[in-house]
C-alpha cells in the first residue's frame, strides 16, 4: 500500500498546472498588396493573417478548449467596421474592411466592433499542431468605394480569451490577451474605368464643303483625384500628319480638333490634352473633353463616291 501511494502522488504532480504553463497569442500584419481603383470599387478584396495560439502544455485531446477573439475597435471605424484610412491626412477616403472568422466571410462569421467569434470542440481541433492553435483571420474590403490613389492603413485592436486545458482536462490555463495586428495596408492604383467615344457620323454630302462640322464628346472615368493626358492617334491611313478616311484606294482628308478651336487633338506633345482640360462629373470620376471633326476643304472631292471610313484610338496616359 505504501508503494501504490507515492505512485499516485507521481502521476498527480505530472498534471499540475505549475509544470505546463501559460501560452502566447501572436497575429502576424496583413496585406492587400496593390490594387487598382477600380478593383477597390468593383470587388472584395480580400487577405488574411494567422491568429497563434502557441502552448507549452501537452494540449487536450477531448476537445475541450475554446478560443475567442473580440475586435474591440480600429484607428478608425465606420458602421461598427475598422475602416483603412489614406496615409495622406487632408484626403477624407476609407475603405471599409469586414474581419471574419471564415473565408469570405462565409456563414456570418463577420467580427464587428465589440463583437466576438469563438472556436471550440471538434472544430478547433482541426486547427491543433504541436500544441499551437494556428487560426486563420479573414480581412475583405467592402466594394463600392470611390477613392483616390495612395496607401492606405488601418491599425486593429482584438482581445484574445482562451481556455486551454492539459492531458485529461484536468488542469486548465485561462487568460485574456490585448492584441492588435500591427498594420493592415493597402497600395491603391490609378486606373480608369470605362472610356465613352461615341463614333462620328458626317453625314452625305455631293461636295467636301458640304459636309458639317461635327461637335461631339469624349468622356473617360478614372481614379478619383488623378491627373492624366489624353490623345487621339492618326488613324489607320495617315499621311503627312493628316488623318484620312479611305474608300478602297480612294480618299478624304479630315482632322479632329480640340474643343471648337484649329489645336489639332493628337496623340504626342502638346496636341495631347491634360486631364484639367475636360469638365468634371457630378460624380468626381468622369471628364468629359469635347471635340470638332471636320472635312477638309482644301482638298478636291473625291472622284469615287461611297462610304468612307476610318478608325481611331484614344489613350490615356497616368
Amino acid at each position: 500500500m505504501r508503494r501504490l501511494f507515492w505512485l499516485i502522488l507521481l502521476l498527480m504532480g505530472g498534471i499540475s498546472p505549475a509544470a505546463w504553463g501559460a501560452c502566447t497569442v501572436t497575429m502576424a500584419n496583413a496585406a492587400y498588396g496593390s490594387k487598382t481603383s477600380v478593383e477597390i470599387n468593383n470587388t472584395a478584396q480580400s487577405t488574411s493573417a494567422n491568429l497563434v495560439v502557441a502552448c507549452s502544455s501537452a494540449v487536450s485531446l477531448l476537445g475541450n478548449d475554446t478560443i475567442t477573439l473580440q475586435l474591440t475597435g480600429a484607428t478608425a471605424t465606420a458602421s461598427s467596421r475598422g475602416t483603412l484610412k489614406h496615409t495622406n491626412t487632408l484626403i477624407t477616403d476609407v475603405v471599409p474592411v469586414r474581419v471574419c472568422a471564415k473565408a469570405n466571410c462565409a456563414d456570418n462569421s463577420e467580427i464587428l466592433v465589440n463583437g466576438s467569434y469563438a472556436w471550440s470542440g471538434a472544430a478547433l481541433l482541426t486547427l491543433l499542431a504541436t500544441r499551437t492553435y494556428t487560426i486563420p483571420i479573414f480581412f475583405v474590403t467592402v466594394p463600392g468605394q470611390q477613392v483616390n490613389a495612395g496607401d492606405y492603413n488601418v491599425t486593429l485592436n482584438f482581445n484574445v480569451g482562451y481556455s486551454i486545458c492539459a492531458i485529461l482536462g484536468l488542469a486548465c490555463d485561462v487568460s485574456t490577451t490585448n492584441l492588435r495586428t500591427s498594420l493592415l495596408t493597402l497600395n491603391v492604383t490609378r486606373d480608369c474605368m470605362t472610356i465613352a467615344a461615341p463614333a462620328v457620323g458626317f453625314g452625305s454630302a455631293p461636295l467636301v464643303k458640304n459636309f458639317p462640322t461635327i461637335a461631339q464628346s469624349i468622356a473617360v472615368n478614372c481614379t478619383k483625384g488623378s491627373t492624366f493626358t489624353i490623345g487621339i492617334n492618326n488613324g489607320t491611313y495617315p499621311s503627312g500628319g493628316v488623318r484620312y478616311m479611305a474608300n478602297g484606294s480612294a480618299r478624304m482628308a479630315y482632322d479632329i480638333y480640340k474643343n471648337s478651336t484649329t489645336n489639332r487633338w493628337g496623340s504626342s506633345g502638346t496636341e495631347r490634352r491634360d486631364s484639367t482640360e475636360g469638365t468634371l462629373g457630378s460624380d468626381g470620376l468622369t471628364r468629359t473633353f469635347n471635340y470638332t471633326a471636320k472635312v477638309l476643304t482644301t482638298q478636291a472631292t473625291p472622284a469615287v463616291a461611297g462610304d468612307y471610313t476610318d478608325t481611331l484610338t484614344v489613350d490615356i496616359a497616368f
